[in-house]
């Protein structure tokens, strides 16, 4: 009688080279399946620190400077209504290197499936939404009540803030650091100069989260012979951009 081994033989050398594919695979970080939620990683005991140049204008102090660090810590983590992990955010700043972080504001965030959402203080902002990819828009306002540049139809009480995936997989110089996987959100983009500029954006980095954010928020004199002269009234440009991350 003859002996079926042979006839096995060959399917059984192809389920060991599967199986060796698959460890294979899974022992390689290129080969290792992205998602978006990669942008935005959070964990308990994670920090973020960022250098911040801030400039504010007020019609009764002119022109202030400011240069300062922001901390941002993950104290704590708990489960929310709806199923989901909310996590704890404190904020500190500090002047120079020299002096101590002093504490600010407890902020907190939670990753949906569609969206991130950021509340800062007492207000959510959801800052992206899934899937990632260029020219995607969402209302960054659409869990607040919040005014905004664009509008979203007749209903007066819905505010609305339109934000856009200006680029995505890009490579960004952070300090010298090249980053080869970006994503730019582009939170308003009104470069009026008669009456109010209004440019924000986002930067976000793959395993790494907020890299950079820049903030020009600004309102010109519009009566009288100032009109179109840029002459600021009031308003504020930020430049934030991250120096260290880790874990403590």
């Amino acid at each position: 009688m003859k002996s079926n081994k042979v006839a096995y033989l060959p399917k059984f050398l192809s389920f060991l080279f599967l199986a060796m594919l698959v460890v294979a695979c899974a022992d390689d970080p290129e080969l290792i399946s992205k998602k978006d939620t990669d942008f935005f990683p959070i964990q308990v005991g994670g920090y973020f620190i960022y250098d911040v140049q801030e400039t504010i204008y007020t019609p009764i102090d002119g022109q202030e400077d400011f240069l300062y660090q922001s901390k941002i810590t993950v104290t704590d983590s708990f489960k929310n209504n709806a199923g989901g992990i909310t996590y704890v955010l404190q904020r500190f700043t500090k002047s120079d290197d020299a002096a101590q972080f002093e504490y600010q504001d407890t902020w907190s965030t939670r990753i949906e499936p569609s969206q991130v959402v950021v509340i800062e203080g007492n207000t959510s902002f959801v800052r992206l939404a899934f899937p990632l990819s260029i020219g995607r828009q969402w209302n960054g306002n659409a869990l607040n009540t919040l005014g905004g540049e664009e509008s979203c139809g007749d209903d007066a009480t819905f505010s609305c803030d339109i934000y856009e995936i200006g680029d995505f997989g890009f490579q960004f110089d952070l300090n010298g650091d090249i980053l080869d996987e970006t994503v730019e959100v582009i939170q308003n983009n009104n470069t009026d100069l008669i009456v109010k500029q209004d440019v924000r954006k986002e930067i976000y980095a793959r395993n790494i989260g907020l890299v950079y954010k820049e903030s020009t928020i600004l309102e010109y004199c519009t009566v009288g012979s100032c009109i179109g002269q840029q002459q600021i009234e009031k308003g504020s440009v930020l430049k934030q951009t991250l120096i260290s991350y880790g874990k403590e």
